[in-house]
Formats: C-alpha cells, sequence, structure tokens
C-alpha cells in the first residue's frame, strides 16, 4: 500500500499519483447512496383520470412519514397554528370536474380541508402528481454549504395495488465548503393504505 503522505512527489506523474490517490480516498469517504421503501414495494400506476384518486387513505405512511405532510407540508391554518399531523387518521380525496377536494379526518370528522385545481395547482405527467420538482447548477441558496449541482422531485399518486404512493428522490455532488468532494443521493418510497374506494364526504368537526 502507497502512504500518500511519504511517497516521493519529485515527478509531475508522481504528484499526479498523489493528488488522484487522495481525491479517490476522499470521494469513497464522503459517497453515500440512501433507499427506503415499504415491504412488498410496488411500481407507479398511471392515473388518466382523477377520479381514480377518489378514496380514503391512512395518513400514516409505511415505512414512516404522513400524507398530510406531502399535501400540505407546513401550512398553518387560519388562526395560524400548525396542522397536527399525528393526529389526523387519515385522508379523503374527492374528485369534482378537475379539480380534488383534500380533507384531513380526526376522530371521524373533518379537521381541515383544501380544495385543488388541476393545472392551476398541479399537473399530471406520466400519471402522477408532480409536488415539487427543482434543480440547481451551483447552489441551493444562501448559506448552502455545498457548490455544484442538485435535484430534488417529489410525486404522488398510486401503486399497482391502488394504494396511495409517493417518491422523494434527492442528488447532490460538489465540494463541501470548497474542499470535500461529496456525492449524495437520497430515495425514499411510501406507501399510504387505501381503506376505501370511495369517500364518505365526512362532516367538518365544527358542525357536530
Amino acid at each position: 500500500m502507497i502512504d500518500v503522505f511519504t511517497y516521493p512527489a519529485n515527478t509531475l506523474a508522481g504528484g499526479t499519483m498523489i493528488k488522484s490517490t487522495l481525491f479517490i480516498l476522499l470521494l469513497s469517504l464522503s459517497s453515500c447512496a440512501y433507499h427506503s421503501e415499504p415491504k412488498n414495494n410496488r411500481d407507479f400506476q398511471k392515473v388518466s383520470n382523477l377520479s381514480e384518486f377518489e378514496g380514503i387513505y391512512k395518513n400514516k405512511g409505511n415505512p414512516s412519514g404522513y400524507l398530510s405532510q406531502i399535501i400540505w407540508n407546513d401550512f398553518k391554518l387560519g388562526n395560524d397554528d400548525k396542522i397536527d399531523h399525528e393526529t389526523i387518521e387519515f385522508i379523503e380525496v374527492i374528485a369534482s370536474d378537475n379539480s380534488l377536494i383534500v380533507k384531513a379526518i380526526t376522530n371521524g370528522c373533518t379537521s381541515y380541508e383544501k380544495s385543488y385545481n388541476e393545472g392551476k395547482d398541479f399537473k399530471i405527467t406520466d400519471g402522477k402528481i408532480t409536488i415539487r420538482r427543482e434543480a440547481y447548477l451551483l447552489s441551493r441558496g444562501s448559506g448552502d454549504v455545498v457548490v455544484g449541482p442538485s435535484y430534488e422531485q417529489l410525486t404522488l399518486g398510486l401503486d399497482t395495488s391502488k394504494h396511495g404512493k409517493s417518491k422523494r428522490s434527492e442528488y447532490v455532488a460538489g465540494l463541501v465548503l470548497f474542499i470535500l468532494p461529496v456525492s449524495v443521493s437520497d430515495t425514499r418510497e411510501t406507501e399510504y393504505e387505501r381503506v376505501s374506494d370511495k369517500p364518505r364526504d365526512f362532516r367538518s368537526c365544527n358542525n357536530r
């Protein structure tokens, strides 16, 4: 094994070898790929009509996460309180013309709902709803310690068994603080069990 700290580098070839060895060593230490998925993971099914999304889904995902976080993220209610994703049991989806009405079901009633219009709030690409798609050439903004290309995509749809499914893909490559080379990819696939093919149109919790 070559000791890169004591190997003589009095020639250009020798210096190049040292630099290459160090770069490969650093790259091998800072390159990683993560992938998580549910047991018996299934592919996306191509959806051609919004009515195919109708139904009731468990909010708790498999293997982790909440469907409500994918739909509403850190959205705040009218009183500036954030949505408590952990207390939401189900997500109800109702199709109406070119829109989807999505409801958060807590203790048997609707605790929050919002309507989304196709073409304005979302679009279906290759049978899936694209929630977010971002790509950067050099930096993701101020405070980013990695200089280099990065990519992120979040999609939502149905799997081949008609359960809900999300897929988040992230990739970044470049230099940390202009020094350490890094290459990281992260793919997370999550299933949300469909408990009913038909919505029940739950009443608002405030009207009980």
